[in-house]
């Protein structure tokens, strides 16, 4: 098995990870309503890729608007399933008895604000596609794509840091 000098052990995610998991899985589940509900005032042809400016420079079919939700809902699911298996996560530093709990809890966390922000994100795009497909005006501008990959990865540093200080190789 991959990594299987690793120790197993449970660890239980922190009640604000339960809420982001929550509400990131509710703003999906508004968006995806209300794509449904805004399905026969959508027009046959909408965007569905935007420029840097928040332009829309590629359109497609409505069904096409059906691709967001179903990917948010798979990836929500499968990276919360990936949440519970931290010990096959790939660290920077080796895994002991002494540090395999914050490790883990660190890992799990990090795999849950980054599931949770790219969901956020579907379900926000799936939200301005419909406004957009129904001849409303759209709130899509250019500040968004540097403002969610500034969280991403703004984020991701955060959790690689705190990963470092916690291994065993720290002097």
């Amino acid at each position: 098995m991959f990594h299987s000098d690793r120790p197993l052990i449970k660890v239980d995610q922190p009640i604000w990870a339960k809420a982001f998991s929550m509400i990131s899985l509710i703003l999906l589940i508004i968006a995806s309503i209300y794509l449904a509900m805004s399905w026969g005032d959508l027009s046959d042809v909408i965007p569905i890729h935007f420029n840097a400016a928040g332009e829309a420079d590629g359109f497609g079919g409505k069904w096409s608007a059906v691709m967001l939700p179903v990917i948010g809902f798979f990836m929500w699911g499968g990276l919360t399933a990936l949440e519970r298996v931290p010990h096959t996560y790939n660290y920077l530093g080796k895994i002991t008895e002494e540090n395999a709990e914050k490790q883990y809890k660190n890992g799990m966390q990090m795999m849950n604000v980054i599931k949770n922000l790219c969901v956020i994100l579907f379900a926000y795009i799936t939200y301005e596609l419909t406004l957009i497909g129904t001849g409303g005006d759209a709130n899509l501008t250019a500040g968004v794509m540097p403002i969610f990959m500034t969280l991403l990865f703004g984020s991701m540093g955060w959790f690689i840091y705190r990963s470092i200080k916690l291994s065993s190789f720290r002097r």
